[in-house]
């Protein structure tokens, strides 16, 4: 197990989770219903802890990975950065939809933490849809090719 492993194992949560929940929350907002923006909001609390995993496995694999061969240095670099980005926000989210749970008369609160979910969620669709053009696998080049033990001979005109 490796971390790029780790990393591909974790983010979906950190991906669909913000997604969900900010789509569910804002439209429990637009429709009037309570519940459902209280939904969204313990989704974004959730998709805010699964982001800290996410993104340290992600940075641990991102130096391993841009060293292949197929992989372009410039792509892993961009998906660091808007991943960087993407956390800080999805990690301020979940801090105030943390904070927003134990307030559950403070509908500006709520209001507030879905919102900057949302926010959050357009910047993981871009970290997602850049780390999407990275090809995982192994490198060839670094994998050792062992001789034919019997030498190949040509077939005679």
């Amino acid at each position: 197990m490796n971390w790029e492993y780790l990393h591909l194992i974790s983010h979906p949560f950190a991906i669909v989770l913000p997604i969900a929940g900010a789509a569910v929350g804002l439209a429990g907002w637009a429709a009037g219903r309570e519940e459902l923006e209280r939904w969204g909001v313990v989704a974004i609390l959730l998709a805010g802890i699964a982001a800290v995993p996410s993104y340290f496995t992600g940075i641990a694999a991102a130096d391993d990975v841009s060293q292949r061969i197929f992989v372009t240095p410039s792509i892993v670099q961009t998906h660091r950065t808007w991943a960087t980005w993407a956390a800080v926000l999805l990690i301020t989210a979940g801090i105030f939809a943390g904070y927003s749970i134990f307030q559950p008369r403070e509908r500006r609160l709520r209001r507030f933490a879905l919102l900057v979910g949302a926010a959050a969620a357009i910047l993981i669709g871009l970290a997602a849809f850049r780390g999407g053009k990275i090809v995982h696998g192994e490198d060839i080049s670094s994998t050792p090719v062992e001789a034919p033990s019997t030498p190949i001979e040509e077939p005679a005109p």
